[in-house]
């Protein structure tokens, strides 16, 4: 009964969705493969879709690949070299359907900048525009907001010319939650920026959250799963936090004040009231602990990398003779989003100092499971217990967090639960087990339960192709008709031509999103409105082939989206998805 009904659902939007094919694809030009992760349902389903689509035009699908992040990084990001990163039959890659979470600030050095290249950066599009370099360059350090704008859509316009990614979607996020719930910004949490003290559900003092992964990361410096990110957060803060009443702007949190006039030195005055979870004071010792782990070999920190580029051993400088609570930071070089390095999450040296560095992240699995009290910072919840067989995170509150904050956590114990499927979560919702459900399961609008609220949410996120702009025909443009890097340029933007970003929206997911236009999040400062997403159309596609140098038989004029695809996206509709918090996705 079932397959009938697909069947006469798929006939029925079919005069809605294409126009009939008129004659056969051309023989291929040139034949790529595809390269997609496992991971996410969705973007299964658009891979798929593109798969389909590509032949339309002349470009034949050899290899399509559905496989893990650990087969994909040698390919990519973690090709081990020589390089330049070769094409997929040499053992690299020709495109690559991967998503990136952003965050509120959108900083695309290290993505699109020459000196950022594989194996130097995550730069593995291997893309190359000294125009790009002079625009990120000014852009990440302009401190008035008008010139950050102006160089923000001035990457944007290089990045939709030149489109050594072209963006898929932007999501959307639906969470479902009780209908009394209220206090938060569902922006800062899908940017894993807000602490919870001020969400709450009017007569309970227990909140739920489902989660659709389990917990693996326990260190506040060594997550890399969204969903350990969440809770973590809960327990450590920052001297600044990002304000929802301030348009999301760093403000002072465990710090009174700060400033600074050069945008290097920055002076701060920690909250004298500022205690640890067990009541010991918060000092400038705990915050140059903190730092100092971050530059640190031996404590193998993800980001580390990243954190020597602003600080060393030096960075954090105070007087004992004065005060504990009166510091500076100096950071190595001036960066736009200065703030969010002052924004680290703190840990208190007084229980981390005696443990080696190198053993940090063993001990915090060891306390999670074993002495869960050891895990706490000055955040409104500490970690109560670690319920490894039925995976839940109980939090309760800080008794000490009102001493420096101000007010309680409206809630006495936060729950973050794993549910291994949307139909439990969401069941869960319905009987009033469950306060709210994870955007990452995927839930629709027609399937909150009845009573339920729910939010939709923008997320700092995107979805797109990433070319490999050494290959011969996408990139160099060296094995094309008209041997050019223009032709490469004509090629990617055919296969831009060629997304239908409005279908899959639409269909694949059922209105959560909005047609993506460049690698810069539609909620970035600095979103350039006036660009618009690349026109699904075969002809302009093929136009843009031609002018690489190919022709076009006169009989293999093909339009539509094929009831292959439009099977297999019914087939593939309603899976959950799991997204990590690393940058891709």
């Amino acid at each position: 009964m079932v397959l009938p009904i697909a069947v006469m659902i798929c006939l029925s939007v079919m005069p809605f969705m294409a126009t009939p094919t008129k004659a056969a694809n051309p023989a291929p030009f040139f034949s790529i493969s595809i390269l997609a992760p496992n991971t996410n349902p969705a973007r299964n389903q658009w891979s798929t879709l593109m798969a389909e689509q590509l032949p339309k035009i002349g470009i034949g699908i050899d290899v399509f690949d559905h496989t893990g992040w650990s087969q994909i990084s040698p390919r990519t990001w973690g090709y081990p070299g020589p390089y330049p990163i070769p094409s997929y039959a040499e053992g690299g890659y020709d495109i690559l359907f991967v998503g990136w979470s952003w965050g509120l600030d959108w900083d695309p050095t290290g993505l699109y900048d020459s000196p950022s290249v594989t194996p130097y950066g995550d730069n593995f599009y291997q893309y190359e525009n000294p125009e790009m370099d002079w625009a990120i360059g000014n852009y990440t350090s302009s401190f008035v907001l008008d010139d950050r704008i102006y160089w923000a859509k001035q990457i944007q316009a290089i990045l939709y010319e030149d489109l050594p990614q072209t963006t898929i979607i932007y999501p959307l996020s639906l969470f479902p939650h009780d209908s009394n719930f209220e206090g938060w910004s569902g922006l800062l949490w899908a940017s894993n920026y807000q602490p919870m003290e001020n969400w709450s559900i009017a007569g309970q003092t227990e909140f739920h959250y489902a989660t659709p992964a389990d917990f693996e990361d326990f260190h506040i410096y060594k997550y890399e799963s969204v969903y350990d990110a969440q809770w973590l957060r809960q327990i450590y803060n920052g001297l600044v936090e990002r304000d929802p009443l301030n348009d999301n702007a760093y403000g002072p949190r465990i710090a009174t004040s700060f400033s600074s006039t050069d945008g290097l030195t920055y002076n701060i005055e920690i909250n004298p009231d500022a205690v640890w979870a067990d009541g010991h004071p918060l000092t400038a010792y705990d915050v140059n602990y903190s730092y100092h782990l971050m530059v640190t070999p031996e404590f193998n920190n993800p980001s580390y990398a990243y954190w020597t580029q602003y600080i060393d051993n030096n960075s954090v400088q105070w007087d004992p003779a004065t005060s504990n609570y009166t510091l500076s930071i100096t950071f190595k070089k001036e960066y736009v989003f200065q703030d969010s390095n002052i924004g680290l999450d703190l840990i208190p040296m007084h229980i981390w100092g005696a443990i080696d560095y190198a053993d940090q992240e063993a001990q915090a699995i060891d306390w999670a499971t074993n002495d869960p009290g050891k895990l706490f910072g000055c955040g409104p919840y500490m970690l109560e217990e670690y319920d490894a067989t039925n995976g839940i995170i109980h939090l309760t509150k800080n008794p000490h967090f009102k001493d420096w904050f101000g007010s309680d956590p409206k809630f006495d114990d936060i729950y973050f639960e794993f549910y291994g499927s949307k139909e439990g979560a969401l069941s869960a919702l319905a009987s009033g087990a469950i306060d709210m459900v994870d955007a990452q399961f995927s839930p629709q609008l027609d399937e909150i339960p009845a009573g339920a609220g729910y939010t939709l949410v923008r997320d700092p996120g995107t979805q797109e192709i990433a070319f490999n702009t050494k290959h011969p025909y996408l990139g160099t443009g060296e094995s094309c008709p008209i041997s050019d890097t223009e032709s490469g340029k004509h090629i990617r933007k055919a296969i831009s031509h060629m997304i239908p970003r409005e279908i899959i929206v639409e269909e694949i997911l059922n209105g959560l999103g909005a047609p993506g236009v460049t690698g810069c999040p539609n909620v970035a400062v600095g979103y350039d409105e006036s660009l618009e997403p690349y026109e699904y159309s075969i002809d302009l596609a093929k136009a843009e082939m031609e002018a690489a140098g190919f022709e076009y038989p006169p009989d293999t004029a093909t339009t539509g989206i094929g009831l292959y695809v439009v099977m297999s996206i019914l087939a593939l509709a309603g899976a959950s998805q799991v997204i990590f918090l690393k940058r891709r996705k």
